[in-house]
């Protein structure tokens, strides 16, 4: 109930005239003054709670404080206390004491025209609430960004064999230093240490044994003991079979040791070696038996990748090579022609390139090298010679650096072409690196091979890296057929998703959803296949996602206006409640005191 000033005040002085009265009368007249001092203060003290004035202040109205996630509070004191005149507080995404909370940033900036500088505290805010703030000077006042991941790689699809890398930067802590363990299958595999306080590069590798959809994990401690943990999905996909045709123009090791070791990788291999003119040997493995005596269209449409040697391709005739040439641009297939000759030259279509030559010796012992490859030195006997990349191809095998390829691919129409100088790979096989030797040629095989017809293939959309739950996840599905698609949440329970079919591309389809727990998704036809793909937790990559708040502000902070002469304003204010209650107990403790004694 609000009463009157003037009836308060009434009341106060009769009030205040009889503790007078009475502090009067007393016998004792000792402290007769201060006891008529503390009745007036205890009245009014009493008066003023129950009708508190108005303070009229002073504030900056043209710079403004703005609290964000992870503030310092001695950053705050230190910059309102050197801001003159007093800015205002306010707060956006956080909790604070004496700062009033901002839902809007547009709104606000449409409610003060008048503020032209935000000092940003904290972590600062996400890139799609800057553009709010766009007209207005940022400042910011970053805080210390917690032990943890800012960036990492790891590819998200391997085939059985191949090794996952996990490299990136991780903020240490500025306490201890950090451990990093790379988990999998519960144990960990692999890890690095990171200096205290210091931004550093770690690198992280595993090599799976088992195809399927796996969810390792980039772990750590901190310094209060607390596990923390970053997901690293991951598909292993197991080794796509291949149809291979082997072409040689006589029997050798070579060709034995590569069908054998297709053979037991399960692959559908078929030998033809060259006896005498016109005469052949034919071997198939892990297929039905074909006509191998003459290459044609519905032969080669078996195949998704031909090796042959340089003088099994001359003994061909001129149908056999349009046939494989047809077979290459039209279907796709794949062929890696091996060079014998001393003095390599290059022959239109099958060995394109330029040939350098490095040594004076004919033939050469010399470590070669391939992408992703792992273990020990694969040491081969090699000619002279290297292949010299040009424009549109691709080395595949290298000596010290890939200018001095030893196998090379390049496109013709829907196939890829493949040049080879190695002339003998089995030894690999002799010396018990047989993993060396199955990953050369997994190498090779795989970049030549016919490109494999996915059924259905997921993709995040656009500049969604992670899938977190509880945010709009957009995804594009490409697919060979034309059913029905259903979307699985981590439970295998389905889930509801708005789709849009893209009118240019009938097999591009859109999906979007809000998901409401983490794990792996999935999207599967009517047909069979299927696609999945993985949803973070809302609190994965934290430090990552605030270390992107703090590039973004620092990037508009660069870009932002000018500083403009400090505008006041000024602003009434209740004055604070707590003197008034401490003078009106420090007034009647005094009374009741004095009283006793």
């Amino acid at each position: 109930m609000h009463l009157p000033f003037p009836l308060l005040l009434g009341v106060a002085v009769l009030l205040g005239a009889w503790f007078s009265w009475l502090a009067v009368r007393r016998p004792d007249r000792k402290r007769l003054l201060w006891r008529i001092l503390a009745s007036w203060v205890a009245v009014a003290c009493l008066v003023l709670l129950l009708a508190p004035p108005k303070v009229t202040r002073s504030y900056n109205a043209s710079e403004v404080i703005l609290l964000t996630e992870g503030y310092n509070p001695d950053t705050l004191q230190v910059l309102v206390n050197r801001l003159r005149p007093k800015p205002q507080v306010y707060a956006f995404g956080t909790e604070a004491n004496k700062a009033e909370t901002i839902t809007d940033l547009a709104t606000f900036q449409q409610e003060h025209p008048a503020v032209k500088t935000v000092h940003v505290l904290g972590y600062g805010l996400p890139a799609e609430e800057l553009s709010a703030l766009s007209l207005m000077r940022l400042v910011p006042h970053f805080s210390e960004l917690p032990a943890g991941v800012l960036e990492a790689s790891w590819p998200r699809e391997i085939t059985l064999g191949e090794e996952v890398h996990v490299q990136g930067r991780f903020h240490g802590s500025a306490a201890q230093n950090i451990m990093i363990y790379l988990q999998a299958a519960g144990l960990p595999r692999d890890s690095v240490e990171i200096k205290q306080g210091a931004d550093q590069a770690f690198f992280l590798k595993f090599t799976p044994k088992t195809a399927g959809q796996f969810v390792y994990a980039a772990r750590w401690k901190d310094e209060e003991d607390s596990v923390h943990q970053e997901d690293l999905p991951v598909t292993v996909k197991a080794p796509r079979p291949l149809k291979v045709l082997l072409l040689s123009s006589a029997p050798s090791f070579e060709g034995k040791f590569l069908k054998n070791a297709l053979a037991a990788q399960g692959h559908r291999v078929a030998v033809r070696n060259q006896v005498s003119k016109g005469m052949y040997a034919t071997e198939w493995v892990n297929q039905p038996a074909l006509h191998l005596n003459r290459l044609t269209p519905a032969l080669l449409q078996k195949f998704d990748v031909v090796l042959l040697d340089d003088v099994a391709l001359q003994s061909l005739g001129a149908a056999e090579k349009q046939a494989l040439q047809r077979a290459v641009r039209q279907q796709g297939l794949g062929i890696l022609t091996s060079i014998s000759q001393k003095a390599p030259k290059p022959i239109n279509f099958f060995t394109e390139g330029v040939f350098r030559t490095v040594s004076e010796k004919q033939a050469r012992n010399a470590a070669v090298q391939w992408p992703k490859q792992t273990g020990a030195n694969a040491v081969l006997s090699l000619p002279n010679s290297v292949i010299q990349p040009q424009e549109g191809q691709q080395p595949l095998i290298w000596e010290q650096n890939p200018t001095q390829a030893q196998v090379l691919r390049y496109r013709k129409g829907m196939g890829q072409v493949g040049v080879s100088l190695v002339p003998e790979t089995f030894p690999l096989a002799l010396e018990g690196k047989e993993t060396l030797y199955r990953q050369y040629w997994a190498t090779v095989l795989t970049a030549l091979a016919k490109p494999e017809e996915e059924a259905l293939a997921v993709a995040p959309h656009q500049h969604q890296v992670f899938l977190q739950v509880l945010q709009p996840v957009t995804f594009s599905a490409t697919s060979s057929g034309a059913g029905q698609k259903t979307l699985t949440d981590a439970s295998g329970a389905a889930m509801g998703a708005y789709s849009h079919v893209s009118s240019l591309l009938p097999s591009h389809q859109l999906f979007t959803f809000w998901p409401k727990t983490k794990g792996w998704y999935a999207l599967q036809e009517n047909a069979g296949a299927k696609a999945g793909f993985y949803v973070h937790s809302e609190t994965a990559w934290r430090t990552q996602r605030l270390h992107q708040r703090q590039q973004a502000l620092q990037k508009a902070a660069l870009v932002s206006a000018a500083p403009m002469r400090a505008a006041r304003f000024t602003k009434e204010e209740p004055m604070p409640l707590w003197i008034l209650g401490l003078g009106l107990l420090f007034s009647l403790g005094f009374l009741w005191l004095e009283e006793k004694i």
